[in-house]
């Protein structure tokens, strides 16, 4: 525990830095709090600090300051949650993680809890960039990280997983397109002719057509990694990430729950008898999760595309996976997607934004941007409009790239477990 004590607080050697942020300084109570928290670890060099008696009573003080601020960040909309907080609630992890470990007796217990916290902190909280050995990192992203290494020592020993079987036929899935229009399928495009008719305003960027893109994935390394849950537990087992429970998140069966990644692998993707045949299992989904934020080890097996650097040097990176029949229901983004399957298939039916009002979107604002046209089979007799919609529609196997232009309407589910990443830009 000493070793990874110390690599934690080593992380910001100058803990009086916390106290200088503008969330502290507004909140006499936090900065006065915090102070005094903080002065016990000034020194990360010793781990026998004088203070060590007050641990367990400093443990309870942080606890409290955190439960407070964690019921405000859960108060009224997301969205109006002022970046302060979040960014007192990032503080307020870290240290409580710090005093977590040096009280705990059991190790193994010690270290699951505190990468526990520290994804809630990064789900949660507001990135909090620091320089560690002249690097820039995020406070919590760089901790999480330190206690998964410290943590993969100690589980190595662990009996390992059966590679995931991928669905062979996934590969050779076909559905019935013919009454679909066609989506162009595009092997390799160059980076300037898919700038020229996709992403200036020329040409067939005022059309807005998507494009079955080939070839431009092949050189990943997650094309052969990820269909390995070993290696997959082996990076990510212990974090902790958001998952949708249910059909899809248009209908009333939907929730949402925090799981171990470890978790949601054994029970939804390796167990096939859970995923498929038992009556009251209901689908689960990691989806729109900015997983290769939160894990870099995963980032560092993906590469964003060539097309996208010219108009978008940060795209968004968004995480999709789960089994056969996760389903995101008709809806519409308002940037470009290149929607990058890893392994495994998925259909997916598309619309052009000129036909919005044929559509019959939601009402309440937070669905507005989703259909309530059932894209597999609408139903006609509720909503008459549908009937002129021209829909397009493709299958979208291992290794393929689907370009979804901005507004167009897209609907997709799963043919077989099925992993999958957005990159959304500008």
């Amino acid at each position: 525990m000493d070793k990874c004590l110390q690599a934690i607080l080593s992380i910001v050697p100058d803990k009086s830095s916390l106290l200088s942020r503008e969330c502290v300084k507004e909140n006499k109570l936090y900065q006065s709090v915090l102070s005094a928290l903080l002065k016990p670890l000034s020194n990360a060099s010793e781990r026998v600090i004088a203070d060590q008696v007050k641990f367990p009573t400093n443990l309870v003080k942080v606890g409290i300051m955190y439960d407070t601020l964690y019921n405000r960040l859960h108060t009224g909309q997301w969205n109006a949650v002022e970046p302060a907080d979040r960014e007192m609630f990032t503080i307020l992890t870290y240290v409580r993680i710090v005093y977590a470990l040096c009280v705990s007796t059991n190790y193994m217990d010690a270290l699951k809890d505190a990468i526990y916290l520290a994804d809630l902190g990064i789900m949660l909280g507001y990135p909090l960039k620091i320089e560690h050995k002249s690097i820039a990192t995020d406070l919590l992203e760089k901790t999480s990280s330190t206690l998964a290494e410290y943590l993969s020592e100690v589980t190595k020993e662990e009996v390992p997983l059966k590679r995931l079987r991928l669905d062979v036929t996934a590969e050779n899935i076909t559905t019935d397109e013919s009454n679909f229009n066609c989506v162009p399928v595009l092997k390799c495009p160059s980076i300037e002719y898919f700038g020229l008719y996709f992403l200036t305003r020329k040409h067939f960027y005022d059309v807005k057509k998507p494009a079955l893109l080939k070839g431009i994935i092949d050189g990943w390394p997650a094309m052969e990694r990820w269909h390995d849950p070993n290696y997959l537990l082996n990076v990510a087992g212990e974090r902790t990430v958001p998952i949708e429970i249910g059909s899809q998140y248009s209908n009333d069966d939907w929730s949402q729950k925090l799981m171990r990644f470890r978790d949601f692998i054994e029970q939804n993707i390796c167990n096939e008898t859970s995923a498929t045949s038992s009556g009251d299992h209901r689908t689960a989904y990691l989806a729109q999760h900015d997983l290769f934020d939160q894990i870099p080890t995963l980032r560092a097996d993906i590469a964003v595309p060539d097309y996208i650097g010219r108009t978008d040097t940060r795209p968004r990176i968004k995480a999709w996976f789960g089994p056969k029949g996760t389903i995101s229901p008709l809806h519409t983004d308002p940037c470009h997607n290149l929607l990058c399957q890893v392994f495994g298939a998925k259909t997916v039916i598309l619309a052009r934004p000129e036909d919005t009002e044929k559509l019959y979107p939601h009402d309440h604002f937070i669905l507005s941007n989703t259909s309530q046209v059932d894209a597999r089979q609408p139903d006609y007799e509720r909503f008459p409009l549908a009937r002129d919609v021209s829909f397009y529609r493709v299958t979208l196997h291992r290794g393929e790239v689907l370009y979804i232009p901005p507004k167009w309407w897209h609907y997709v589910e799963s043919l077989s477990t099925s992993f999958s990443v957005s990159f959304w830009f500008e």
